[in-house]
C-alpha cells in the first residue's frame, strides 16, 4: 500500500476513462479525456464522476475479474462468493479451478501472505483511497453543500464498507479479538505512506461513525439507481456490523428502520424467477443490487457464472447454457435436508435418472442426471442463483445478470436475532415465523429457549440468504463456530468431494462417513496481511503477521 496515495491522484486523470456517467447512471466507459488532476477534483460535478469510478472499484473490483482466479475478489460482488465457499452447505467441482475452487477446498494460497490474499487487501484499499481523496477534495471544491453532503455521505459509507470487510477478514471476530491488531486506518488522502495498525476496536469504532455520518448526510438522497449507496443501504450495513460487534439494541433499530421500508417480502414466482432479474423485475424487498450490462460487467465472474444449473436440455458443457458457464457450484445433501416438504425454497425432484427440462421448472434441487460424471449427476443443483439469459432460449445470450446485495429478509432474520439475544424471545419467535410463514414452511419453529430459537434463527439464514454473501464464514466467524463438512458415501452420495475436506481437520477418506472440521476462531479462516504491503510500509513487521493457522 505504500506509495498508493502519491499514485491515486495522477490516476484520477484517467478516471473518466472508468467512471460511472450520470447521464445514463450506469456504470459505463467514456473516452479519456485531457484534464489535470485538479480539475477533476475542483467541483462537485467532476468529483461526482469520481465516485461513480470509486463505485466501479467497490462494485467491479479495482483491478477488474476478468479470470477466474479475481471472481472471488471482484469488489462487494466477489465476496458473496468468497464468504458462502467457506461454509459447510456449498460444494465445488473441479472443473475450471481458479478462486472459488480454492476458497471452497480452503486451499493454503487462498489465506498465505505472498498469494491470494493480497487481492482484497489490494481492492479494498484502493476503493478506499479514492474515497479520501473526494472527501479531502470537497471543501475546496465549488458546487453546493446539498451536492457536497450527497458526494461525502457515499464516500464516507463505502469507506465504511470496506473497513467492514478488511477487518472481518484480516483478524478474528469483534467478540475476541476487541484489542488485537486490526488493520490499518488510513482516513485522510495525505496520511503518510508508513503508518500502523489500528486495533480492531479502533477499526470498528471508524467504521460505526463513518457509517452513521453517511447516514446523517444521505438522508435526503432520492437515488436513481440501486447500485447508489442511500440512507436505508447504510443503515442495513449498520445493521450487519452492529449484529457482528453484538451490538443487539442498535442492530433492532436500523435493521428495523430498513425492514418497514422494505417489508414486502418475496413471492414464490420471484423467488423461482432465478435472481438474476430482481432489480428490473421491481422486486420490493431489494434494498441494494447492481445490474450489469455490456459496459459494466465483471466478464464471466458473476455468481450466475458459476452455479451448475442451467436446464438439462442446454447440455453438460461451459458454453452450453444462456451464460458461459464454469459448471462449478452445487449444494451438499445436508443443506437440502435442512427443507421441510412445504417450503417452497427446498422443492426438489427425486428422480435420478432423465431429469427434464419440465422436472426443474418448478423446483429448487435437482440431479443433473445427464452429467456423465456419475459423483457429479449424484449430487444437487440449485436453482436459487440461475441465469435464464434473454436470448429467448439460445445459447450463450448476453451475460449481463442483476445481483442482489442487500434484501429485507436479512434485516428481518437480524430483527428476530437482536431480539432473541435481548431476552424478547416472543417477539424474536414471531419475526422468525413471519418469515417461515412467506415461505409456506410448515414446520414452524415453536420453541422460546434462546439458545434453541438462536440456532433456528441460524438455519434460517442459511436457508434464506445461501449464495448472498452473509452466511458460510461470514456466520461462522462472527457466531464463532467450527466449520464441519461431510464427505460423500454410499449411503450419501450428494455429500461434499474429498478435496473439499483434504484441508480441515480430522479428514480420513477410509471412515466410514469421512469429515472434516476447522476449530471455530481457526486462522485459517482468516487472511494474512499481504507480503508486499510488510516488505513496503517500514511502520509493521512481520511481527504483526496473522500466524496460518490455530487460535
Amino acid at each position: 500500500m505504500k506509495r498508493l496515495y502519491r499514485t491515486i491522484k495522477i490516476m484520477l486523470v484517467a478516471v473518466l476513462a472508468l467512471s460511472m456517467s450520470n447521464c445514463t447512471d450506469e456504470l459505463t466507459t467514456n473516452s479519456s479525456t485531457a484534464i489535470t488532476s485538479d480539475e477533476v477534483l475542483s467541483s462537485t460535478a467532476q468529483l461526482n464522476m469520481v465516485l461513480n469510478s470509486t463505485y466501479r472499484f467497490l462494485l467491479m473490483g479495482a483491478d477488474g475479474a476478468s479470470d477466474q482466479n479475481a471472481a472471488c475478489y471482484a469488489g462487494i460482488p466477489g465476496l458473496t462468493m468468497y464468504y458462502d465457499l467457506g461454509g459447510a452447505d456449498i460444494i465445488s467441482t473441479t472443473n475450471y479451478g481458479g478462486s472459488p475452487e480454492m476458497c471452497y477446498r480452503f486451499s493454503p494460497e487462498r489465506t498465505q501472505a505472498a498469494d491470494y490474499a493480497r487481492r482484497m487487501w489490494i481492492t479494498l484499499y484502493k476503493t478506499i483511497n479514492e474515497a479520501n481523496i473526494i472527501i479531502d477534495a470537497l471543501p475546496d471544491a465549488s458546487g453546493s453543500e446539498a451536492d457536497k453532503a450527497t458526494i461525502k455521505g457515499q464516500c464516507l459509507a463505502i469507506r465504511g464498507i470496506c473497513y467492514f470487510n478488511l477487518i472481518m477478514n484480516y483478524q478474528q471476530t469483534y467478540a475476541i479479538a476487541k484489542d488485537k491488531r486490526g488493520v490499518i486506518l488510513r482516513t485522510k488522502s495525505t496520511d503518510p505512506d508508513n503508518l500502523g495498525f489500528s486495533t480492531v476496536q479502533q477499526v470498528y469504532d471508524q467504521i460505526v461513525a463513518d457509517l452513521k455520518e453517511a447516514k446523517s448526510l444521505l438522508s435526503n438522497f432520492n437515488r436513481d439507481e440501486k447500485w447508489k449507496i442511500n440512507a436505508d443501504v447504510v443503515s442495513g450495513q449498520l445493521a450487519r456490523v452492529y449484529q457482528v460487534m453484538g451490538d443487539w439494541s442498535n442492530a433492532l433499530a436500523e435493521a428495523t428502520a430498513v425492514y418497514g421500508k422494505y417489508n414486502t417480502l418475496m413471492s414464490k414466482s420471484e423467488w423461482y424467477s432465478g435472481f438474476d432479474n430482481l432489480l428490473s423485475d421491481g422486486t420490493k424487498e431489494v434494498v441494494w443490487g447492481v445490474k450489469y450490462t455490456n459496459l459494466t460487467n465483471i466478464s464471466s465472474n458473476t455468481v450466475f457464472n458459476y452455479w451448475y444449473n442451467q436446464d438439462p436440455s442446454y447440455g453438460e458443457g461451459m458454453t452450453d447454457g444462456p451464460i458461459y458457464n464454469f459448471i462449478n457450484l452445487l449444494v451438499d445433501d445436508k443443506y437440502v435436508q435442512l427443507f421441510d416438504a412445504t417450503d417452497y425454497r427446498g422443492l426438489k425432484t427425486t428422480k435420478t435418472a432423465d431429469v427434464t427440462d419440465a422436472d426443474v421448472k418448478d423446483v429448487m434441487f435437482w440431479h443433473r442426471t445427464a452429467n456423465g460424471d456419475k459423483e457429479t449427476a449424484q449430487r444437487w443443483a440449485y436453482n436459487k442463483m440461475k441465469y435464464y439469459g434473454d436470448a429467448n432460449g439460445a445459447k450463450q445470450g448476453h451475460t449481463y445478470p442483476e445481483l442482489s446485495l442487500m434484501r429485507a429478509s436479512e434485516m428481518l432474520l437480524i430483527i428476530a436475532e437482536a431480539e432473541a439475544n435481548l431476552g424478547n424471545s416472543g417477539n424474536a419467535l414471531s419475526r422468525l415465523t413471519e418469515l417461515q410463514k412467506a415461505r409456506e414452511v410448515s414446520n414452524l419453529t415453536t420453541t422460546t429457549a434462546k439458545e434453541a430459537l438462536l440456532e433456528a434463527i441460524y438455519v434460517e439464514r442459511r436457508k434464506e440468504l445461501l449464495g448472498e454473501g452473509v452466511t458460510g464464514i461470514y456466520d461462522l466467524l462472527r457466531l464463532q463456530k467450527p466449520l464441519v463438512r461431510y464427505g460423500a458415501t454410499a449411503s450419501n452420495p450428494g455429500g461434499h468431494y474429498s478435496w473439499g475436506l483434504q484441508y480441515l481437520d480430522g479428514f480420513n477418506g477410509a471412515d466410514a462417513q469421512p469429515q472434516g472440521n476447522l476449530p471455530s476462531n481457526d486462522y485459517r479462516f482468516i487472511c494474512q496481511i499481504p507480503q508486499l504491503e510488510l516488505a513496503n510500509n517500514e511502520a509493521i513487521s512481520q511481527s504483526d503477521q496473522n500466524p496460518f493457522r490455530g487460535q
